[in-house]
């Protein structure tokens, strides 16, 4: 008997189909994701640093400061293959931009309006909002709560604005980010700045994308199995990053200096610590033990932080994806993020409470 014909065989004789898709979602065989430049060539997703920094060549050919490391005035669409969202355009597409400066946000002034607080919100991919709009990015959205209290209020969305890891967010802090005379900084720490990519993935398990069933529903239904079955068997992901130390080292490293250079200026700053959105629902979550191993960091180094993961945590981690290929959140996720983010703000005196709360 052929291996997908077991798992069909076993699947079935545990549920019906139809229950089974209910129950555990969708799966399929998708398309690349990734950008459409002006020409029509797509960037795969997995690009994305490299791609919206152009490679370092914009950071090499300009001497002005401050600014982002993105690609000015960047004007590209963001593509996804049948996505379930209804932020998408019908091609699957949202666009993204940047503006003069190289950030991911609207226009303003280099030199800060009298009365606004400003707050940089710095970070990778998780911070700069990929797969979802601008105004849905929870930069954007902890810039309406601030700015429900009244006071004018700028949040610069410095995702991938100074690299995509601490250690490069501090150079840029240094080069850039106190030029725009902030009055907080929030550092968007993402677990996989404890490990790379392949040491802490955003997917907590092994995926497949088929179990090669010739039949295309059996197929969807299957493979569904086999990624639930998948998630039984969880990482100590921290034991991989003390395997593997090089990354975390770095980032403590990256953080440490940022504390530095803000407490001699005076300047608030808090880091936020950023969840996966995958295994939300498993208890425990697979990536707990990072997440104490981030805080526990904070708390002996004497840095402020927020561990964001219970704003998330027991919520169907694929109800909150961008797309079944990309596990980044949809605009739930951001806001979800934001708010917890805004009230811990509040509860520390950071932030004044919005008029209607």
């Amino acid at each position: 008997m052929r291996p997908w014909l077991h798992t069909v065989v076993f699947l079935l004789s545990l549920l019906g189909t139809a229950q089974l898709f209910a129950v555990f979602g969708r799966s399929g065989n998708y398309g690349p994701s990734g950008f459409f430049t002006q020409d029509g060539t797509l960037i795969p997703l997995a690009e994305i640093a490299n791609f919206l920094t152009g490679g370092g060549m914009y950071e090499a050919a300009s001497n002005e400061h401050p600014r982002g490391q993105c690609m000015p005035g960047l004007r590209v669409r963001q593509s996804y293959d049948r996505p379930r969202w209804d932020y998408f355009d019908a091609q699957g597409c949202i666009l993204i931009q940047h503006n003069d400066l190289g950030f991911r946000d609207v226009e303003f002034p280099i030199a800060k309006p009298p009365g606004e607080f400003r707050v940089l919100a710095i970070g990778d991919s998780l911070t700069y909002g990929s797969g979802v709009l601008r105004e849905d990015a929870w930069p954007e959205v902890l810039e309406r709560h601030i700015a429900a209290s009244g006071r004018p209020t700028q949040v610069i969305n410095c995702g991938f604005a100074g690299g995509h890891a601490p250690a490069q967010y501090a150079n840029w802090l240094d080069s850039d980010g106190l030029l725009l005379d902030p009055d907080l900084v929030v550092i968007g720490l993402s677990l996989n700045d404890l490990g790379n990519g392949n040491d802490v993935p955003m997917l907590c398990y092994q995926g497949v994308t088929s179990v090669g069933c010739p039949i295309a529903l059996i197929d969807q239904f299957a493979t569904v199995y086999v990624n639930w079955r998948a998630t039984a068997n969880p990482v100590d992901y921290v034991q991989v990053v003390r395997s593997h130390p090089e990354t975390w080292t770095a980032t403590q490293a990256g953080l440490k200096r940022m504390q530095a250079r803000l407490q001699e200026r005076s300047i608030p700053y808090v880091v936020a610590i950023l969840p996966m959105f995958s295994g939300l629902e498993n208890e425990p979550n697979p990536y707990a033990g990072l997440h104490r191993l981030a805080s526990e960091f904070c708390r002996e180094a004497g840095i402020p932080y927020v561990d964001l993961l219970d704003t998330v945590a027991g919520r169907r981690s694929e109800d909150l994806w961008v797309h079944p290929t990309d596990q980044h959140p949809i605009p739930e996720g951001h806001r979800l993020l934001a708010a917890g983010l805004y009230r811990y703000l509040v509860a520390q005196g950071l932030v004044a409470k919005a008029k209607s709360d």
